[in-house]
């Protein structure tokens, strides 16, 4: 494709799908991490339990790096991140699939009335 050919709508909408599609998979993913990170009982014998539910451990408890505060925020960050890209993209793919149809339309049309 040069820079003067039109770009085929159709397949930028089903390309922009796909991506959508790997975007919410990504946010669904992070999710599951950040919810077993928060919530899954850890450490020797799984005695320690997740921060949500014991926001204040043992001694004993303190050692995993993932499980301190900041480490879950900057994870939620990440999270809320890739959540908000794959709801773009999804609106994103979801106007060109609805403008594509439209636009091959007015062209077979405008291309019909001037050849009449």
């Amino acid at each position: 494709m040069t820079a003067t050919e039109p770009r085929d709508d159709a397949s930028a909408a089903s390309r922009m799908d796909k991506w959508s599609v790997a975007w919410t998979f990504l946010a669904l993913a992070l999710w599951g991490l950040f919810s077993f990170l928060l919530l899954a009982d850890h450490g020797p014998d799984a005695l320690c339990r997740g921060p949500l539910i014991d926001p204040d451990p043992s001694e004993q408890c303190r050692d995993e790096a993932l499980r301190q505060w900041p480490a879950l925020l900057s994870i939620l960050s990440v999270t809320l991140l890739a959540t908000i890209t794959a709801a773009a993209t999804t609106v994103y793919a979801k106007l060109l699939n609805r403008l594509s149809p439209a636009e091959t339309t007015e062209r077979d049309g405008a291309e019909s009335s001037t050849s009449a």
